[in-house]
């Protein structure tokens, strides 16, 4: 069953939120002074920062527009905006590493660091590699830091959609990127924890929960850096939960992750990347999920209204997706 897009559904996120531009991790002089010299409403509307060698620093907002960075605070491009040298980046990255990138290699080498309070720093480099796998990225050429965000409240028009679906099912949230996934999934987490239900966040990479920054509700657990299938394992054998929440379901093992916590009696509300039904069944782990059951729902965001507009929302019962 397909909900369209209509005023009960439509949803942008907005209101309230934890996260403007003075939470964000330090970073080394001149770019933390500048990131301080915003207005609130740029720190309030703030959604990435984007730095790369040899080019501006370029701030983008969740209306749409974007701004360059400089001492002045923000300004359209010119020949007056500075842009940033490689060693500049080279110590805004070592900052964010905590001066210990070979520890953060494992993450490196998939493209990104989660950083204090559940921000994402995408990292763009050379790959260095042992045989045919990517170890680390050195020299890292480009930095692109996402600001995380809790808003309360994102996810109610979306709730009585989801609540309807008898457990134990699974729900994804599907949408492309910065489409506000993470957000409506921390949001729903927080609201179903709040009534009672008893969760448990399988938060791999710290962005749902911002590593304790953001508030989960009196009945939510969180394993911090497990993956999601041992992380699930461990939730259903050891906490009992009612919902087990994780983001980023994508790979075979995470498929199985999901069908595993659904086996043992327990709901499962994920984040998954596409912009469709069409997308998540041209991928096979994802694919299989939906043809065998597994998937109850599928909630599908876009940014055309704003991050977490819900375009659609499928529901298992009137034929294939």
């Amino acid at each position: 069953m397909h909900h369209p897009v209509g005023a009960d559904i439509g949803i942008r996120v907005g209101g309230p939120s934890a996260g403007p531009a003075g939470d964000l991790p330090a970073l080394p002089a001149p770019y933390g002074d500048w990131l301080g010299r915003l207005t609130p409403a740029e720190r309030e509307e703030l959604e990435e920062v984007r730095m790369r060698v040899g080019r501006p620093v370029v701030l983008y907002f969740r209306s749409g527009g974007w701004r360059c960075l400089g001492p002045r605070g923000t300004s359209p491009p010119g020949p007056g905006v500075p842009r940033l040298e490689a060693e500049e980046l080279a110590r805004v990255f070592e900052a964010l590493a905590e001066h210990s990138p070979y520890a953060h290699a494992a993450e490196l080498a998939e493209g990104y660091l989660t950083v204090a309070g559940g921000h994402r720093v995408g990292v763009a480099g050379q790959a260095v590699r042992q045989g045919h796998t990517v170890v680390m990225q050195e020299p890292v050429t480009g930095i692109n830091l996402r600001v995380a965000r809790a808003v309360p409240g994102a996810a109610n028009a979306l709730r009585p959609h989801l609540e309807a679906i008898p457990a134990p099912a699974a729900i994804l949230l599907a949408g492309p990127p910065r489409s506000g996934k993470t957000t409506l999934v921390r949001d729903l987490a927080r609201a179903w924890a709040g009534d009672g239900r008893r969760l448990v966040v399988v938060d791999e990479r710290g962005e749902i929960s911002g590593g304790g920054r953001f508030e989960l509700g009196l009945h939510a657990d969180v394993l911090l850096g497990w993956s999601k299938p041992a992380g699930t394992r461990v939730a259903v054998r050891t906490l009992g939960p009612d919902v087990v929440v994780m983001d980023e379901v994508g790979s075979a093992a995470d498929a199985e992750a999901v069908r595993e916590a659904r086996r043992a009696g327990v709901q499962v509300l994920a984040t998954v990347h596409g912009a469709g039904l069409e997308d998540l069944r041209a991928r096979p782990p994802l694919r299989a999920l939906l043809d065998d059951g597994t998937v109850a729902a599928v909630a599908v965001l876009s940014r055309r209204r704003g991050p977490g507009t819900v375009e659609t929302v499928w529901r298992r019962g009137a034929g294939d997706p």
